[in-house]
């Protein structure tokens, strides 16, 4: 299915000592991805599973890395998409898949931002998309669990688990959101520049509203 996108994709002007006062390896995440419905076990979801699509207006995929240890930098994805199947009275029976543009980096500064689209971090022109596709889902609670699935980013696929929350009370209803948190390494993806300036570990934040399909 086609991406979304709000970020304008530009060539990359920016020397690396840029990255001195600024953050940086948003490894991704994407997600990632992303990644997040409190449903699981993609091989194994039902045809009788209820629809949903990802709301991209109602969904954010935030991430957050250290940078010199005592600071930290924000930023998030733009351009994303989802689909979701969802089972009211087994939701550990459901799959979710996700997918996200790295080239969709927004991190406030647009010469930073360029600079984490080339070959030195996302290689967005070389890989433009990173997916994430549930494979279990271990529910802790009623509405918590953890979400695992395969994560893929330039060029690299690995597990990858979110601790997600459902906040829609009613399982049944057109529109379900969760939340999930998570922590990826940008090393494990093969994006290791700026190692000891830019942190390793990438914190996910993600909001996610699926709409059921009509």
């Amino acid at each position: 299915m086609p991406l979304s996108s709000n970020a304008q994709s530009r060539p990359a002007a920016c020397g690396k000592s840029m990255w001195r006062h600024g953050l940086v390896g948003l490894a991704l995440i994407g997600s990632v991805l992303p990644a997040f419905a409190q449903t699981a076990h993609s091989g194994d979801a039902k045809p009788n599973g209820i629809a949903y699509v990802l709301n991209k207006d109602h969904s954010k995929i935030l991430f957050s890395i250290s940078h010199f240890v005592v600071s930290s930098t924000q930023g998030q994805f733009t351009a994303f998409d989802g689909k979701l199947n969802f089972e009211p009275q087994a939701p550990e029976h459901g799959a979710v898949t996700i997918h996200v543009s790295p080239g969709s980096v927004s991190t406030g500064i647009a010469a930073r931002d360029d600079h984490l689209r080339t070959a030195d971090f996302f290689d967005a022109a070389r890989f433009p998309l990173a997916t994430f596709e549930s494979t279990s889902l271990t529910r802790t609670s009623g509405t918590i669990g953890k979400l695992t699935g395969q994560f893929s980013l330039h060029g690299v696929t690995r597990p990858l688990t979110l601790a997600v929350t459902l906040r829609t009370p009613d399982l049944n209803a057109d529109r379900l959101s969760f939340s999930a948190t998570g922590t990826v390494k940008r090393s494990d993806f093969g994006m290791t520049q700026y190692q000891g300036v830019i942190g390793d570990e990438v914190s996910l934040t993600i909001e996610a509203e699926f709409d059921k399909e009509s």
